[in-house]
C-alpha cells in the first residue's frame, strides 16, 4: 500500500518538475501598437481597420486612432479606413 501512495504522489508531482520548452515562434512575437494619422495634417484617423494579411487577426483603432495587438516579425499589416486609400506595412526583423 505504501508503494501505491508513493507512485501516485510521483505521478501527480511529475508535471510540476517537467522542464518548460519554448514554443515554436514565441521569439518572433512582438507587441505592435501605434496611432493612425493623416499624412498631411497628422490628425488621428478613428476606427481604422488593421488586419494581418493572410490571417484572421486584427483590430480597430479607437476614436483617437490608437491601436495595439500582437503580431509576428515579417507579418504584413493592412490598414483600411473609410475615405482613405488602403495602406500596408511589413514588420521588420
Amino acid at each position: 500500500m505504501k508503494i501505491y501512495i508513493i507512485v501516485l504522489s510521483l505521478l501527480f508531482l511529475l508535471p510540476f518538475f517537467h522542464p518548460l520548452k519554448a514554443q515554436d515562434g514565441i521569439d518572433d512575437l512582438i507587441q505592435f501598437s501605434g496611432i493612425t494619422v493623416t499624412a498631411d495634417s497628422l490628425n488621428p484617423v478613428p476606427f481604422t481597420r488593421i488586419v494581418i494579411k493572410n490571417k484572421m487577426k486584427g483590430t480597430t483603432s479607437d476614436v483617437y486612432g490608437y491601436f495595439s495587438f500582437v503580431a509576428h516579425k515579417q507579418d504584413t499589416i493592412l490598414f483600411n479606413a473609410l475615405g482613405f486609400k488602403p495602406a500596408s506595412y511589413v514588420i521588420p526583423d
